[in-house]
């Protein structure tokens, strides 16, 4: 007897691992002036960072190619249209090595709730590669996205400078999930 099943939700996004062909959405996504304004208040237009789009775009193929694991390419699965970047990088922030949970969304893809969506496919990755912490910052004036961390568990760790401003670094401690010891044979076959 086959039972019927609630069908599953369908996933709003697609992610790709990002290639040299996609320099064209880090330049969107980057050089949009209202995207810069939230990465790196007061600096005015481009890229995070003091970075270009393409050294962005390198970066993370590089990361990639370091670490088998990095930002993503989002977009809607339905339509196929760029919502932005976003996932897991290896930094060192206050001195420590550590990883971070990173988003950037185009602007008319604010609000729709794609960036706790990215911060949760991250989370999820980041279990599967066994990190025991991950770290995410903005500025302490972008409530929006401190709000998509705390939805994603980070909590609260300190104030600190980064690109001449005070941010908001939040932690999250992830759960590792340990297989239990068989009790008996039979559990062993099981």
């Amino acid at each position: 007897m086959v039972t019927a099943q609630a069908p599953a939700r369908p996933a709003r996004l697609r992610l790709e691992r990002p290639w040299r062909e996609h320099l064209a959405l880090y330049r969107d996504l980057f050089e949009d002036p209202a995207v810069a304004a939230r990465l790196r208040p007061g600096a005015g237009a481009g890229a995070g960072a003091g970075q270009t789009p393409a050294q962005i775009l390198a970066g993370d193929i590089q990361h990639w190619q370091q670490q088998a694991f990095g930002p993503w390419i989002f977009s809607e699965a339905v339509t196929g249209v760029f919502v932005g970047r976003g996932g897991l990088r290896r930094t060192t922030v206050l001195g420590n090595d550590t990883v971070e949970l990173l988003y950037a969304l185009r602007p008319d893809s604010w609000g729709k709730g794609y960036a706790t969506e990215i911060a949760m496919i991250a989370m999820v990755h980041a279990r599967r590669l066994g990190l025991l912490e991950v770290v995410g910052f903005t500025a302490v004036g972008n409530r929006p996205s401190r709000r998509v961390l705390e939805q994603a568990g980070f909590r609260f760790q300190a104030i600190f400078e980064h690109a001449g401003l005070p941010h908001w670094l939040g932690r999250a401690t992830l759960k590792t999930v340990r297989a239990r010891a068989p009790k008996n044979a039979a559990d062993r076959l099981a």
